[in-house]
């Protein structure tokens, strides 16, 4: 019987309900409010800014700017529409290189080829380059790789390169997946110096403690979803960081090393977020917390 034919029935034979049954209706009214609210954030792209600063930073890099998109997850759960909105809102930012950091399919490779190709618009000055998450791994690293490459994205596995204004330079490093097994710290910052700018593009934030003893600049993740779900009080359930629920979203710092952790743009296991809207990030780099670019 329908709730609505059910509620006056009941209030019909008990005046004194009347109260209740509105209680209910309003209560009812209420929770599916909620609920609709919930998923439009699962889809709603937050663009998020982060001022890093850094002081040995380049003169002309500062006001460099990072879009970083991750953990996409292009499945049912986040179809091509949304993520080509994405590529739009990031190319928007005209930042002056952008980074994935991991997670772009889910469960089956046939969507490998529809995400890179989506991928493949972004646009940004100094390029787009990509490291492979532990979901790319399990589908196939070769094929993502290979699609991404196709589509104008370098995959950065355990290697760097600089990108140079002026004569002066940084490096991006790319750190294979930590999940897998598949990375090389070693191999990712061969030939750069501790005195040299260098920006690690880690698909899991994990790798912060080895990041800090290698004194490296800023790392560059995701994997986390920023929890995914944020529960009053205590936060995110599931960190997915064993070191702590500060590296599970946005910026944090281990010593000299800082992190920018990115909440991603889509999901897994349960096709919803709460209180953790998909993101978009854009990073700035300064040389001080107080000079701003000209």
């Amino acid at each position: 019987m329908p709730l609505a034919r059910l509620l006056h029935r009941t209030t019909a034979k008990h005046p004194r309900s009347l109260k209740q049954r509105d209680a209910l209706i309003e209560l009812t009214a209420d929770l599916i409010e909620r609920a609709n609210l919930e998923v439009k954030e699962t889809y709603r792209f937050q663009i998020d800014r982060q001022d890093i600063v850094i002081p040995n930073l380049p003169d002309d890099f500062h006001g460099f700017t990072i879009a970083q998109l991750s953990d996409i997850h292009h499945s049912p759960y986040l179809s091509l529409e949304h993520l080509t909105e994405a590529v739009t809102e990031t190319n928007a930012l005209r930042p002056d290189v952008i980074v994935l950091t991991g997670d772009y399919v889910t469960h089956t490779a046939r969507y490998v080829e529809p995400c890179a190709e989506c991928l493949g618009g972004l646009r940004a000055r100094f390029g787009v380059f990509a490291v492979l998450g532990n979901h790319d791994v399990w589908v196939g690293a070769s094929a993502v790789t290979q699609a991404f490459e196709r589509h104008g994205i370098p995959v950065l596995h355990n290697t760097n390169l600089p990108l140079y204004i002026g004569g002066r330079f940084i490096y991006l490093c790319g750190l294979g997946d930590t999940t897998t097994r598949n990375h090389d710290l070693v191999a990712a910052l061969k030939g750069t110096r501790r005195r040299d700018v260098r920006i690690l593009l880690s698909h899991n934030p994990n790798i912060i403690k080895e990041a800090s003893l290698a004194e490296c600049d800023l790392v560059l993740s995701g994997h986390t979803h920023g929890g995914q779900v944020k529960l009053p009080v205590i936060g995110a359930p599931i960190s997915y960081n064993r070191h702590g629920k500060q590296y599970t979203r946005g910026w944090a710092q281990m010593k000299k090393t800082q992190i920018y952790v990115n909440r991603g743009l889509g999901t897994i296991f349960l096709p919803i977020r709460y209180q953790c809207p998909p993101e978009i990030s854009l990073l700035r780099l300064l040389r001080t917390p107080d000079q701003r670019p000209t």
